[in-house]
């Protein structure tokens, strides 16, 4: 799912619903099923969930149990449209997927979401759940001429969840600018010296390296940034700086920074400190930023840009201290709700450096919650409040 809303389209077929989900899930529509939450006649967002090829009677009731989690999530949700993608020809996977998706609707409904459509789509052809022929599939015609239809700004953008191609040049002398801050403490100059210097501002290092384009970042930026994205309160800075901005991205950093201070003053560590505190109403708020349990809405252009920018910077560094950019990356695509990539992120993170602190604590925030910014409903436009307002008198 992205953060960006996609484009208001009305959909009257099976046909138009199948071709718009991927826009909706803001991913490629392969080998997944994907689910599309409605709140009465509207749907903004799809989630995808990786299926197999040749469904059992335990996996598609695990795969049931994994939509209704995710259902659980969305408030106002009260049906469903549901499709299973597969790269196989149909006279492979539609007989078993019938029979397959049967029972993961049926655990649907039962869970007390309605069913508006569902379908099955295979490489060559394609069948309407509840109107089609598993032995009489349907060409795909129809489905990709609904396909261009779907407007140009509601198509899959490839950089914000897959990772850039590395370069193996810039590679090394990220890796070496990085080495040289982390090992020695300071900067080198053009002529390879290094200076014992104090490390830029955070903030001002993202904040510059956003506004420019973050596919072009140098090898001090990129280095700059995976040196400083170097603990779970980095990582918090961090992509609260990218969502909601500068200010609120330095928010959290001095109140990391001023806990680190008292919690050393006190002989204890950070976390001891804030348990015995408690939450006061600034970390509350910075808490439900962090887990999206907020009305508050960060900014698409920011969370797509912060996306390019961490992905240019992990592919382009070899130390495993990268993994807490990685960390960063994930949040910021599971903001995008592009959750099965935030979760592909933590995977490769913990293959780095499995003993990262953060990706635990990120894995269980991931599982749990799904930031509510994805699901809001849009404002009504002016005819509509009209009639709200007309219906109130």
């Amino acid at each position: 799912m992205t953060h960006a809303a996609p484009p208001v389209v009305k959909l009257s077929t099976t046909a138009e619903a199948v071709a718009f989900l991927p826009a909706l899930a803001g991913l490629p529509a392969q080998n997944c099923l994907l689910i599309a939450p409605f709140g009465g006649k509207h749907a903004s967002r799809a989630m995808r969930i990786l299926v197999e090829a040749e469904p059992t009677d335990a996996s598609a009731r695990r795969h049931a149990s994994a939509a209704l989690g995710a259902l659980s999530k969305v408030p106002r949700c009260d049906s469903v449209v549901v499709a299973v993608y597969r790269d196989e020809p149909f006279s492979e996977i539609g007989p078993a997927w019938h029979v397959a998706l049967g029972v993961i609707l049926e655990r649907l409904h039962s869970s007390g979401f309605d069913i508006k459509d569902a379908a099955i789509v295979a490489g060559d052809g394609w069948m309407p759940f509840f109107e089609g022929d598993p032995d009489a599939p349907q060409p795909l015609d129809e489905i990709q001429a609904a396909t261009r239809k779907v407007p140009d700004d509601a198509a899959v953008d490839s950089t914000l969840y897959r990772l850039p191609d590395s370069d193996p040049e810039l590679a090394a002398v990220v890796t070496e600018l990085m080495l040289d801050r982390i090992v020695d403490g300071g900067e080198a100059d053009s002529f390879g010296r290094i200076a014992r210097t104090d490390p830029p501002n955070p903030i001002d290092v993202l904040e510059r390296a956003l506004a420019a384009d973050p596919e072009d970042a140098n090898a001090q930026t990129l280095a700059r940034l995976l040196a400083q994205i170097d603990s779970e309160g980095a990582v918090d800075r961090t992509v609260l700086q990218i969502a909601f901005g500068a200010e609120t991205g330095a928010l959290s950093w001095n109140r990391t920074l001023m806990l680190r201070i008292e919690a050393a003053e006190a002989g204890c560590a950070p976390v001891d400190l804030m348990i015995q505190r408690g939450e006061d109403r600034q970390s509350k708020r910075l808490a439900d930023l962090l887990t999206g349990r907020t009305r508050e809405v960060p900014s698409s252009g920011r969370l797509e840009a912060g996306a390019v920018l961490l992905s240019r910077a992990v592919v382009h560094c070899s130390v495993p201290d990268r993994a807490w950019t990685m960390c960063a990356l994930a949040w910021v695509r599971w903001a995008l709700g592009l959750t099965t990539s935030a979760f592909e992120m933590l995977d490769a993170a913990q293959r780095v450096d499995p003993g990262n602190s953060h990706v635990p604590v990120l894995r269980t925030v991931f599982h749990h919650l799904a930031p509510q910014w994805l699901y809001q409903e849009p404002s009504p436009n002016r005819s509509e409040r009209r009639r709200r307002t007309k219906g109130r008198e």
